[in-house]
């Protein structure tokens, strides 16, 4: 039998378009298409100029769960507004115990 995927490895690369298409996905899964997009724009001045427009202009496109359009320009002026800050490193659970109760401290009572 023939690999039906064959095709793929054979095709020549296409360069990234928007495309007229959405995502469908579970309500739970909101937090992880959140997380993706934090992703991108955390890595967003590494990104080639040409890839930020495209991104940009498919976010535009996109439809939404709820009805609010959203410029290229807005989508913009937001990934260029976001403030980024450090994210603390959760302590180690040997940690945590330490410091519920610190060396010498006395149980009240």
């Amino acid at each position: 039998m023939s690999d039906p995927y064959r095709w793929r490895a054979n095709a020549p690369p296409q360069a990234p378009a928007v495309t007229q298409r959405t995502l469908k996905y579970r309500e739970k899964d909101e937090h992880m298409l959140r997380r993706i997009a934090a992703g991108v724009v955390l890595q967003w001045d590494q990104l080639p100029d040409a890839l930020q427009d495209l991104i940009i202009d498919q976010a535009a496109a996109v439809d939404d769960r709820d009805p609010a359009p959203h410029e290229a320009s807005d989508i913009e002026s937001f990934i260029r507004s976001v403030k980024t800050v450090g994210v603390a490193k959760a302590p180690a659970k040997d940690e945590d115990s330490a410091e519920a109760e610190p060396e010498g401290a006395k149980p009240a009572g």
